[in-house]
């Protein structure tokens, strides 16, 4: 019977990193499997070695020259850490430490808000201002400062720059704040009907949004033009997800919601506190609803395009040309596919369909994309069919085309760039962060159905 696997912590500068990422690459393996290769090979030439050298050291001498690139990988400084019973190796965890000042004087602010946007890390300062967020994942990160009464701050980090950081906040003007709550008490019922169609195109109408709970709505401000709704918060909004098990912390930038198309753009910054759940029960129901609400989503799309398995990972990508009629209405056509796919139908799955699907050259920047960043950049739109999961009911209640029956379809969904190149990160992330406008099934899937970018659907554990 073979010897259980034990995990530890590995740190590893990150350019060692990136080279034993494109050697895993070439010899087919994940970067923890090529790992294990080396050390497994290193200890064998080193049991090889010492049994040759007690008969002959010269000889000895010699095995240890060989296999130059494997030692070369291996003289880099580790600081390793044994654990037993952990699920997986874990690459290179850091910490982030600073300061939080703020007013004229830069004194220091104790029980600042310091996370990392779409994350599950996130702290308060001491009362010192000081902080520290321990057990940092490595890459790009929006990082939010906050506190009450002074303006947010918002900076982008990469996680693996060793350096103390000080942030300065500056006081907020409250003249505003005043009227807009004058306002709120003499248009109660307007403010009610406004507040409907912010959780409605916020928090959403899916079955997750369902048991979802805006706590504090009075911090919301709206302001309402003809056609036009757009909402803002200057303290962070607070939403209890019982249908995936987090608490989220929001600092809303803006929501802007246009009656006339019923498009939605906000620009939300969150932080995912995972709750405790009451028994083993609902512990486990969480764990399903994630990775349920994982399958199929944009962060999932965005993970399996980085490591190229989007085929394997039961997504299908088409090539759309937008063109106007006569009547200056746009007109989508669905361009030829370098391949096809034939998967079985979530209708009925005895029977067959054939999907058209573009090679990755038609969607990524060949020029600028590497393995470690594979860069997006077409034009018009992206058609992006999840063949493994079916549009639920409440989806297709939402749509208008839908009113007088049911169809049962994959989920479907429809991308366009917003700027000229969006870069994809490992761990799903894009920058911008805005730089890609989805309309269909992921335009439908909100703030209710989201989840953080150190979500691990592989996890057993909450």
């Amino acid at each position: 019977m073979p010897s259980e696997k034990k995990a530890f912590v590995l740190r590893i500068n990150p350019d060692t990193l990136k080279e034993l990422e494109r050697w895993a690459q070439d010899e087919f393996r994940s970067v923890n499997g090529q790992l294990e290769f080396i050390l497994s090979e290193a200890v064998r030439k080193r049991k090889k070695g010492g049994k040759e050298g007690r008969r002959n050291k010269n000889r000895n001498r010699e095995v240890r020259k060989q296999d130059s690139k494997l030692f070369q990988l291996m003289k880099m400084r580790l600081s390793i850490l044994l654990f037993i019973g952990m699920p997986q190796l874990i690459l290179a965890q850091m910490s982030l430490q600073g300061h939080v000042v703020g007013g004229t004087k830069q004194e220091p602010l104790p029980f600042a808000t310091v996370f990392l946007a779409n994350t599950t890390k996130g702290t308060l300062t001491d009362e010192n201002g000081s902080f520290t967020l321990t057990n940092v994942p490595p890459g790009k990160f929006d990082l939010i400062v906050s506190f009450v009464g002074f303006t947010s701050l918002k900076t982008t980090i990469q996680t693996q720059e060793a350096k103390i950081y000080r942030f300065v906040l500056k006081p907020r003007e409250n003249q505003l704040g005043a009227v807009t709550v004058t306002a709120r008490r003499q248009r109660n019922s307007e403010r009610a009907k406004q507040l409907a169609v912010f959780t409605d195109y916020f928090i959403g109408t899916s079955s997750n949004a369902s048991q979802c709970r805006l706590i504090n709505p009075q911090m919301l401000a709206f302001r309402q033009t003809a056609d036009t709704l757009i909402a803002t918060s200057e303290e962070p909004l607070l939403i209890e997800n019982k249908a995936l098990g987090y608490r989220l912390k929001i600092q809303l930038s803006q929501f802007t919601y246009i009656y006339s198309t019923q498009t939605v753009v906000y620009d939300a910054d969150p932080v995912f506190e995972s709750m405790v759940p009451v028994d083993s029960a609902q512990a486990s129901a969480w764990i399903i609803s994630r990775r349920k609400a994982y399958n199929g989503s944009i962060m999932h799309f965005m993970r399996a395009l980085y490591r190229k398995q989007l085929i394997e990972e039961g997504f299908a990508v088409q090539k759309i040309m937008a063109r106007q009629n006569s009547q200056k209405e746009r007109l989508l056509v669905g361009l030829p596919g370098d391949t096809t796919l034939s998967i079985p139908s979530v209708a009925n799955v005895k029977k067959w369909v054939t999907l058209p699907v573009a090679s990755y050259n038609r969607f990524l920047d060949t020029l600028q994309s590497t393995p470690q960043q594979p860069v997006l950049a077409f034009p018009d739109y992206l058609q992006i069919t999840y063949t493994k999961e079916r549009q639920p009911y409440t989806y297709q209640a939402s749509r208008v085309f839908t009113r007088f029956g049911h169809k049962v379809e994959p989920q479907t969904s429809l991308v366009h760039l917003m700027t000229d190149r969006v870069a994809i990160e490992q761990n799903g992330q894009m920058w911008p962060s805005l730089g890609i406008k989805s309309e269909g099934y992921w335009a439908w899937e909100l703030i209710a159905d989201e989840l953080p970018f150190d979500y691990d659907p592989l996890s057993s554990s909450l």
